[in-house]
């Protein structure tokens, strides 16, 4: 079998608010075989760059497009091809969009050979440690920090869906202490003392010094963890807030890629958990290298994820096989493309999520759906 084309197909709902919003746009991507056999992957990055990086001609040996470097291999080479993708791109790659990419291509191949072989990709990757994964909801705070109504609802909409995990993130939180409590007091409040495990994503908008001291003011509320208190880059900063607060779990890794700049973000920020994302920072096959790094540091690997139910199917599959790996990311968000992008999205039942069991990811694409929002 060999790889005869890429095609990335760019998805715009047209908002384009500058929020954290991942469900405003997406990049698909389809890889075909001379069988007729078709891969599906999703890179999280900016759709039009991305095509780019797939559609680029070769500009020399360490910089050249996606296509150009994969067409005509055998998509079972899957440990080969990365390493091509990852050397042949080293003048815009290592980090950012085009490792992003690269996700999406190796989410791809393996969503191939599951078909192939007629398996399910947790088969490949060595078998189920689950076949049914714990969610937690993951929503928003609203911009305006303010809006405490907002909070409540959403946590009450997440509690009557079933949900006993709930994440906020991003939004209007983070920039002003008063508001920050009344926020996740709000939140407490309507959640309940504990019955519901409560997750604060700070969107990388403190220091280290402003993350102890708001994390000490918001310990009554028992937070589980806070996420990504501090810029991706600041590894120093996840160490000294990670050793001051004791009581609560300091995680973060979605905006980090490949195998390296985890070492770093494990042994220089001593994060308590890694949140990998397998369509930013570098598929099933790089990941899988970063979970087994984690677990050799006894830490756990709970992967990121806030798009499409490509995403979500393929978090399923990695969770299902990765030892140390648990806790799926449910994005909330009332979006077509969170919802639409497949016709067999996959639903909380009972408390759980669980895991496909069809050849490859188990994703069958809503083309309706891609027709309506490419771009």
């Amino acid at each position: 079998m060999r790889i005869t084309d890429v095609e990335a197909i760019p998805l715009y709902l047209g908002t384009e608010k500058a929020i954290a919003d991942g469900t405003q746009d997406a990049l698909i991507i389809k890889v075909y075989t001379d069988e007729n056999i078709i891969g599906i992957g999703e890179a999280d990055t900016s759709p039009h760059v991305g095509k780019a990086i797939i559609d680029a001609p070769v500009s020399g040996d360490k910089c050249q497009g996606i296509r150009n470097i994969i067409v005509g291999e055998d998509p079972f080479d899957v440990e080969v091809i990365w390493e091509k993708m990852y050397y042949k791109t080293y003048k815009f790659g290592r980090k950012g969009a085009a490792i992003n990419v690269m996700s999406g291509i190796d989410i791809a191949l393996w969503d191939i050979i599951g078909k192939k072989l007629n398996q399910p990709i947790y088969k490949l990757l060595g078998g189920a440690f689950r076949k049914e994964v714990v969610p937690y909801a993951s929503v928003l705070f609203p911009q305006d920090p303010g809006d405490i109504n907002d909070v409540k609802e959403k946590a009450n909409k997440c509690i009557n869906a079933g949900f006993r995990s709930i994440k906020f993130g991003w939004g209007g939180f983070g920039d002003l202490e008063e508001k920050d409590y009344a926020l996740i007091e709000a939140i407490r409040d309507e959640a309940g003392n504990d019955e519901v495990r409560l997750m604060i994503d700070v969107g990388m908008k403190w220091d280290a010094k402003t993350a102890i001291q708001r994390a000490g003011i918001l310990k009554e509320f028992r937070p589980y963890w806070f996420e990504e208190p501090v810029i991706a880059d600041d590894l120093h900063g996840y160490s000294e807030i990670s050793a001051a607060v004791n009581w609560s779990n300091i995680v973060g890794g979605e905006q980090e890629y490949t195998r390296y700049g985890f070492k770093d973000l494990m042994d220089i920020g001593r994060v308590d958990m890694i949140q990998p994302d397998l369509a930013r920072a570098g598929g099933f096959t790089e990941c899988r290298k970063v979970a087994a790094m984690a677990h050799t540091r006894n830490i756990p690997c709970i992967p990121h994820g806030w798009s499409t139910d490509i995403l979500v199917k393929a978090n399923l599959h990695f969770i299902a096989a990765t030892r140390n790996a648990y806790f799926l990311e449910y994005c909330m968000m009332d979006s077509p493309l969170r919802w639409e992008v497949t016709i067999n999205p996959s639903q909380l039942e009972d408390g759980v999520v669980k895991v496909p069991e069809e050849p490859g990811l188990g994703v069958h694409l809503n083309e309706e759906t891609l027709r309506k929002y490419s771009g």
